[in-house]
């Protein structure tokens, strides 16, 4: 896990929760940005970041884990998560509202039968056997070239990234393609979530989103190639109270690609009354 020291102390605490193939480095640009209102953590899920792997690698078994953290801090927190942590996240508020104050959600990855181009690739690398091939085929491109094609499905505008950032997450890149878990982690995780569409309606993560009590923030980018767009409507309609945001320029990871604008609407949505 990764602590930001708040400027002062006594400030209320949030947790963040990054996605698929992430880690806690995925939100430094956010906690830099709210180091004044909140006491900020970012967790590595298992198998993620500098965490070992776990004994199942699901998004379920990430929401034992999620809970087990929260459970620690012995009051609600703010609860932030982004694509498969958002999905965690919505699992974890549904099951213990006790825990969660308000929920942040960047680009949740909730299933969806509209998928954009780059989301339609992702489901064949879950197919047995052909993942383990193209995730092959795929790491063996030199690192640098890695970074890129992320980049172009990660961010909304992929140009403007600084080039330290894209040092930062090659040498990231670096470190979890020497982890020997790494493709196993990956590839199971993935397929917990393509999973999630043959869950029956009564108990899907829709059904766990309706239960969702605490104010809700959802995030959503208008240039993201992983999560449709169309999703937007879907949770005005489930959670007709949350605060539904569409960034029509930004990519799947808004908190990395815009910290400044994300922080700034964390700000508002913790003040939020409950």
């Amino acid at each position: 896990m990764r602590h930001a020291e708040p400027t002062v102390p006594g400030l209320p605490a949030a947790v963040m929760v990054h996605g698929l193939g992430g880690s806690s480095t995925n939100w430094t640009g956010l906690m830099g940005e709210l180091r004044a209102q909140l006491d900020q953590w970012a967790i590595d899920l298992p198998g993620h970041g500098e965490s070992p792997p776990g004994r199942r690698h699901s998004v379920n078994a990430f929401a034992g884990v999620l809970t087990s953290f929260l459970d620690r801090f012995g009051h609600s927190v703010h609860l932030l998560g982004n694509s498969m942590g958002g999905l965690v996240s919505v699992l974890v508020a549904a099951r213990r509202p006790d825990l969660v104050s308000t929920l942040t959600l960047i680009s949740p990855a909730m299933p969806n039968l509209r998928q954009p181009y780059a989301a339609r690739g992702m489901a064949l690398v879950a197919v047995p056997r052909l993942g383990e091939r193209l995730l092959a085929r795929s790491n063996a491109v030199p690192v640098q070239h890695q970074i890129r094609q992320l980049a172009g499905i990660l961010y909304g505008e992929p140009d403007a990234i600084e080039p330290g950032q894209l040092a930062v997450a090659a040498q990231e890149r670096e470190r979890w393609l020497e982890q020997e878990h790494a493709d196993a982690v990956l590839l199971q995780s993935l397929r917990s979530i393509v999973r999630q569409y043959a869950v029956p309606r009564w108990r899907s993560a829709w059904a766990s989103a309706r239960l969702v009590s605490c104010p809700t923030l959802v995030i959503v980018g208008g240039r993201d190639a992983l999560v449709h767009t169309s999703t937007a409507a879907r949770w005005r309609k489930i959670l007709p109270r949350a605060r539904v945001v569409h960034l029509p320029t930004t990519g799947h990871v808004a908190m990395m690609e815009r910290p400044g604008l994300v922080a700034s609407m964390v700000r508002e949505h913790v003040k939020a009354p409950t």
